[in-house]
């Protein structure tokens, strides 16, 4: 079973992201995880945490990049939608 999700890509535009139930559950024990103060989104310290640990180099200018790509609602963190839109664009660059 696929589930999809719809909500605003980083351009603005609707978008689709295809994940299955057992992917979204990864993806919901990984944010939680980097959630460090379980206030339900990921800040920008705790951002720098989660792309270190996937090989992406850090710098204060991506992490603000980052951020504002990918914080639609504009509230200062990155929630667990917002979280699967950036899961997405990582796993399609990686991907050969």
């Amino acid at each position: 079973m696929t589930l999809y999700l719809f909500g605003l890509a980083p351009n603005g535009l609707q978008s689709t992201i295809n994940f299955t139930a057992q992917e979204l559950a990864s993806f919901k024990e990984s944010f939680d995880a980097f959630d460090t103060n379980s206030d339900g989104s990921i800040n920008a310290r705790e951002l720098r945490s989660l792309l270190r640990l996937v090989g992406e180099h850090v710098h204060t200018k991506s992490i603000t990049d980052t951020m504002k790509e990918f914080d639609t609602n504009n509230d200062q963190g990155i929630d667990f939608n917002e979280f699967l839109a950036l899961a997405n664009k990582l796993i399609k660059n990686r991907t050969p």
